[in-house]
């Protein structure tokens, strides 16, 4: 059971991360290039920006946990489950972001749901 607890911790981590790095570079403005990208002043932009800082924390507190995680379980069993993080960052990207969430789109998020149960009972 702990182990579970702890990939349902790096699933919420990861999607709150994912809404934390979105909303950074939101603010920071579209990128769209690689030359953009690579320039000092973008990377200073992202690296600096505390919603970027706060995700990419997330996710290596995440990293750590799961790593817990694997200690305990089969990877056939936990990595399948992570893809809940697509449901959670689908939910908060509607509340907090305020996202458009087409019905094809929620009935993939279904589908990721009945994979991860066809997992679990497995």
């Amino acid at each position: 059971m702990f182990a579970l607890s702890l990939v349902a911790v790096c699933i919420v981590f990861g999607a709150v991360g994912q809404v934390l790095l979105k909303t950074g570079m939101s603010q920071i403005g579209p990128i769209g290039s690689l030359g953009k990208l690579i320039r000092f002043g973008t990377l200073s932009s992202m690296f600096t920006n505390v919603y970027v800082i706060g995700g990419l924390l997330l996710y290596a507190a995440a990293g750590v946990l799961w790593l817990g995680a694997l200690s305990n379980l089969n990877i056939s069993f936990a990595y399948p489950l992570l893809s809940l993080a697509y449901v959670v960052a689908a939910v908060l990207g509607l509340v907090f972001l305020k996202e458009d969430i087409t019905l094809l789109r929620w009935g993939g998020i279904v589908l990721v749901v009945a994979g991860c149960f066809l997992v679990v009972r497995s």
